[in-house]
């Protein structure tokens, strides 16, 4: 299987110590010199609580120029940076899309809803997908990441409709990332799975940003719990408002799946809001508290919890 990487932040190189193999030269398309320098010299270590793997620089190639996909086509193509690089990606495939095979594949592994947007006008539907993951991987180094959380399956599907059993590749893409040692799985109900993401995201995400706070530490403070609490109900109204169904019938008992099944295997983590903040990086709160405000507007309801929190962060975000 010939697969091509997009992105060399920790969710990227993450995948990728699931997905190389001996002898098939796994290629990502990374342009930090640094990391390209440490992967070409040692290859890529993966450690947490999935054990730890050693890929070795001849199962791996860096390239800092996409173009070089069209020489030698790849199956599929994970698009696996931040949510707001995704128009800079899409900006840089389209002029190779017409060098690729029509069934090559594209899978967003990005937070947030709405990413497949730039990617509509050259990219056919049916083999653009998305990856919903919720595992936390945290860059230790340029070339080691660490596992430290995990609450689901990385989901693989279609916000389109299309059946993941009508694209066998998605279910062997599903199945070479399990044996890499993170478990996957294809679902058919993509946009409730991406929404439910965004729940979690958009509850703890920024409110651990602003207070430098894990995801444990959230939800056992009473003050910072009834602010997640209040961004699930919020969410819930407009996803109402809006027609689109996730797993859980209202807002009370998807906050009890929260609290009893998500926080507990994830409660050590940090979210990628907080370390970008640290590192003074832009954050992905446009593709998520962002995308709830606008989808809000769109029908009517009110998100002045959201609302509130992208505008703290936005604030943060900004140079001194």
């Amino acid at each position: 299987m010939d697969i091509a990487i997009w992105g060399a932040g920790s969710v990227g190189l993450g995948l990728a110590t699931c997905l190389a193999r001996s002898g098939e030269r796994l290629r990502i398309i990374g342009r930090d010199p640094e990391t390209i320098e440490h992967v070409e010299r040692e290859g890529l270590t993966r450690s947490g609580i999935f054990g730890d793997r050693h890929v070795p620089p001849s199962d791996l190639v860096l390239d800092p120029d996409p173009t070089a996909l069209a020489t030698t086509p790849p199956e599929w193509i994970l698009v696996c940076t931040k949510a707001f690089a995704a128009a800079d990606v899409a900006a840089a495939l389209a002029p190779i899309r017409p060098h690729l095979p029509d069934e090559t594949g594209l899978v967003l592994c990005q937070n947030g809803w709405g990413n497949e947007a730039p990617f509509l006008p050259f990219w056919p539907r049916e083999q653009l997908f998305h990856a919903r993951v919720i595992t936390g991987f945290h860059r230790r180094s340029p070339n080691r990441v660490e596992v430290t959380a995990h609450a689901s399956p990385v989901a693989l599907g279609s916000v389109f409709g299309v059946d993941p059993g009508s694209v066998p590749g998605l279910g062997a893409l599903a199945k070479r990332i399990s044996e890499g040692g993170i478990p996957t799985e294809t679902r058919a109900d993509m946009r409730a799975v991406l929404w439910e993401k965004m729940l979690y995201n958009c509850a703890l995400n920024p409110v651990g940003a602003l207070t430098g706070r894990r995801y444990g530490e959230l939800t056992e403070d009473p003050t910072t719990r009834r602010i997640v609490d209040g961004v699930i109900r919020e969410i819930f109204a407009v996803l109402g408002a809006a027609g689109i169904e996730v797993g859980w019938s209202d807002a009370g008992a998807y906050t009890r799946h929260f609290h009893d099944a998500l926080i507990p295997p994830t409660a050590r983590h940090e979210s990628s809001m907080l370390q970008d903040l640290r590192a003074g990086r832009r954050t992905e709160i446009e593709a998520l508290c962002g995308a709830v405000e606008r989808l809000g507007r769109d029908v009517g309801v009110p998100t002045p919890i959201v609302s509130g929190l992208a505008a703290l962060v936005r604030a943060a975000e900004r140079p001194g």
